[in-house]
């Protein structure tokens, strides 16, 4: 699982391993080399196989592509929940070595556009980082994802590589320095099943650092939609949709899912989304990601803030309308007892806003365990 490879590389020195600065940002994997999708398949449930909660068993080369054959051994725990009906997964696991524990997260999407997944990582610490993996699964049930990486200042690829003998998951990750023509593998990672739950692993976290703001959304939910038909030019012209939304927690709480969607019977328009929540304990912000079934999870500038004394949260984030920059702000708030959201727009750096969107909520479904 890319998300705790990637924290033990974070981690300042691990079995002779050193990690410096940042990196420079690599260029994204020329689209020829990745595998080529059949675009008549449609592997949107290809990583069925993985939903539920596991043992994991990871073994890690202690030296890479340095000719080295010692391995080690590191224990942990796995829950794979799906979203969009299976087109997207979160990942949600530990791992524990010697003196070392690793949490870290893993989110997978489908795209029926290019019959291909993505595949992000991330950490408490490094939250979601860039680069991803993009790959598919053969006909014979063989998953291939890679990327462009580094390795101490190197350029290789990346692949990841899943496979599920027996019914067990089984994961390698590889690194290439030729371009593809040789590969060492590095990690391996075998699953045993627990459960087919939903629950979290992790419950570890430090009370009244705001990392339960979003507690109150955990569970299942009808939503009405208000939505200003043009955005920035004056209109009152708003009409309504209506939908769904599950939102699930992870990391004990400092992580959650929403899997939503919503019809607007004026405009026959139906739309599938999903937003991605994480808290960092070291800034004591929540970083929001969104993104739809049709056009994917967008991991660029995230919406940023927090809940202030009075439970209102704002979430503002850099972007443009109409080719112009303007500022996005998220509002949070509750309203006896139920969420309620806004979205508004500011083309005046922050001075005046107008509200575009709104969302209430009602409770179906109890809420769901923290983890």
């Amino acid at each position: 699982m890319k998300s705790i490879a990637h924290a033990l590389l974070a981690c300042c020195a691990l079995i002779g391993a050193t990690i410096g600065a940042a990196p420079a940002p690599i260029p994204a994997l020329p689209p020829a080399t990745y595998p080529v999708a059949a675009t008549t398949r449609d592997g949107s449930h290809d990583f069925d196989f993985e939903h539920g909660t596991w043992r994991t068993h990871y073994r890690l080369l202690k030296k890479r592509l340095a000719g080295s054959h010692a391995w080690y051994d590191c224990y942990g725990t796995s829950v794979v929940r799906p979203f969009w009906g299976g087109s997207g997964n979160l990942e949600d696991g530990d791992l524990k070595c010697p003196n070392r524990y690793i949490g870290g997260m893993t989110i997978r999407t489908y795209s029926a556009r290019t019959h291909q997944w993505t595949i992000w990582w991330g950490t408490r610490a490094l939250m979601l980082a860039p680069p991803q993996q993009v790959g598919h699964y053969d006909a014979n049930g063989v998953g291939e994802f890679l990327s462009y990486d580094n390795w101490e200042g190197k350029p290789i690829i990346t692949r990841f590589r899943w496979t599920h003998p027996n019914g067990r998951p089984h994961f390698e990750q590889a690194f290439s320095i030729d371009h593809g023509k040789k590969w060492e593998t590095n990690w391996t990672t075998d699953y045993t099943r627990v459960a087919p739950s939903t629950k979290g692993v992790w419950n570890t976290v430090a009370a009244h650092d705001g990392h339960d703001g979003f507690d109150f959304l955990f569970g299942t939910w009808k939503t009405h939609y208000m939505r200003l038909r043009k955005a920035l030019v004056g209109s009152h012209d708003w009409y309504a949709c209506d939908g769904t939304a599950v939102v699930r927690p992870f990391w004990g709480g400092s992580g959650n899912l929403e899997d939503g969607d919503l019809r607007c019977p004026s405009s026959s328009q139906y739309i599938r989304g999903v937003t991605l929540r994480l808290y960092d304990p070291t800034t004591r912000r929540w970083a929001l990601y969104w993104g739809t079934q049709k056009n994917g999870l967008a991991l660029g500038s995230p919406q940023v803030g927090t809940f202030g004394a009075n439970g209102v949260g704002d979430f503002v984030a850099p972007d443009t309308w109409g080719g112009k920059p303007i500022l996005v702000r998220y509002r949070w708030a509750q309203r006896n007892g139920n969420p309620h959201y806004e979205q508004a727009f500011s083309a005046d750096h922050g001075k005046t806003w107008e509200t575009n969107w709104t969302t209430d909520y009602t409770r179906v479904g109890p809420s769901t365990s923290s983890g």
